[in-house]
């Protein structure tokens, strides 16, 4: 009965962070990291290190073929080359590092001083030798077969002062505490790109106040509060003009977006002061009176943050790395956090009164999606195995955002459906058409 009641609710409230601890605490460094080496679709790393090696903070352990680099984010001694589960549930290659207690180098001794302002090949360089690069975001992707190809010219940045989910706080709290270097950072990329637009987004309470900092480095652009409005694919459409294919990299449009941790980073970097060892994550949820940002160490287990905070994960039935709308549940607390920004923590849990609940064609889905397609059609249509019928549909507009499941009353797992039917499309045994729906 409780289940047929849900069919008939009103439309849910989004997630969002009622109240949140401005400081961003500093976590000691764990006795053990695990460094991803894959990232599929977007960089692999090839070992520099073997097992048994002493390594120091900062040293290079990994690089890819286009010669961007993963840092030990510790000192300590190699304990295995192996593989992980990673959040993002790739079974990748990793380094495992114990923490010895060696005494880390100061953090200007790690790079060779600063990168001079008009050698903009000597920016790109220490860029990647100094880790900053998320894999996802700028060029470094591993080119396994054949010649690498030539990347277009870059004619637009954007720089993003906030997060798509919105209980991860990093990005604004960076934005309003590290301002003077997030000017610089505008002010180098400038520089580095002078031909190319660029943009800078906020929340839309901050515009006044960013029109002062950044206005002359960069066009402010607020981003509202609703979800929405802060998907990252409809915010660049919303730019540029025009849409960027959802499997198509934004690099291979002449696009980068950076967040601006990242930003913040390549000063850093750039200005020989530190390399990318650290990464912010916020850890909120709803039962959690106000949420938490922390900056860690690159490849500390889930277990290590929360006890940080003085959490155990079994207070809590999923915690969730990512956000409530596109992240991720974790089996283990020892999953290694690199490029993660959110971790939320689910204490009540629930399931469908079906397996898969029965659709009821009310069309939620369908007129909350973003990018407009026919959501419950689409359902219905992989649900009974009929993954070529949704050809003409475009499953693969879909940008898996998590709408159409957090507002479906039936709680059918939606994006999970259409991540299947995209997935073997595109590289599954049914792979029978291309990018856009073209034969």
């Amino acid at each position: 009965m409780q289940g047929l009641l849900k069919l008939f609710s009103s439309k849910p409230v989004l997630p969002a962070v009622p109240d949140y601890d401005p400081v961003i605490r500093q976590l000691d460094d764990p006795e053990q990291v695990t460094i991803p080496l894959d990232y599929p679709g977007h960089i692999h790393y090839l070992p520099t290190v073997k097992v048994g090696d002493r390594v120091r903070r900062g040293q290079v352990i990994g690089r890819s073929r286009l010669g961007n680099c993963t840092l030990a984010s510790i000192s300590g001694t190699v304990r295995d080359i192996t593989t992980a589960w990673t959040a993002q549930s790739v079974h990748s290659p990793a380094i495992v590092i114990d923490n010895d207690g060696t005494t880390a180098p100061p953090p200007e001794e790690m790079l060779d001083g600063p990168v001079p302002l008009g050698d903009p090949l000597g920016a790109l360089a220490r860029i990647r030798e100094a880790g900053v690069n998320p894999p996802w975001r700028l060029s470094g992707r591993d080119y396994t077969d054949g010649t690498i190809a030539n990347l277009p010219r870059i004619e637009a940045v954007i720089v993003t002062g906030i997060q798509e989910e919105p209980t991860i706080l990093t990005s604004q709290l960076l934005l309003e505490q590290r301002a003077d270097t997030v000017a610089e950072g505008l002010r180098r990329t400038r520089l580095l790109l002078p031909d190319a637009r660029l943009w800078l987004t906020v929340p839309e309470q901050l515009f006044a106040w960013a029109e002062t900092r950044f206005a002359e480095h960069a066009e402010i652009v607020t981003v509202p509060d609703k979800y929405g409005g802060r998907i990252e694919r409809e915010l660049v459409a919303r730019l540029i003009g025009r849409r960027i294919p959802n499997r198509h990299s934004f690099i291979s449009h002449g696009l980068i977006v950076q967040d601006v941790e990242y930003l913040v980073a390549m000063v850093e970097a750039l200005d020989g002061k530190s390399p990318f060892l650290q990464k912010c994550l916020t850890i909120s949820g709803p039962s959690l009176d106000q949420a938490i940002t922390v900056r860690f160490p690159l490849g500390s287990s889930m277990r290590h943050i929360l006890h940080s905070q003085g959490f155990n994960i079994e207070q809590f039935t999923r915690p969730v790395v990512g956000g409530p709308m596109k992240g991720g549940a974790q089996y283990s607390d020892l999953t290694p956090i690199t490029y993660n920004s959110g971790l939320y923590l689910v204490a009540e849990d629930f399931s469908p009164f079906d397996p898969i609940a029965p659709c009821i064609f009310c069309g939620r889905c369908t007129r909350v999606c973003p990018a407009r397609i026919q959501v419950h059609l689409i359902n219905r249509m992989i649900e009974f195995d009929q993954i070529e019928s949704t050809h003409h549909l475009h499953p693969e507009a879909c940008h898996e955002c998590g709408l159409c499941a957090y507002v479906c009353p039936a709680e059918r797992p939606i994006v999970q459906l259409l991540h299947f039917c995209n997935h073997e499309m595109t590289i599954g045994e049914r792979h029978v058409w291309s990018e856009g729906g073209q034969q």
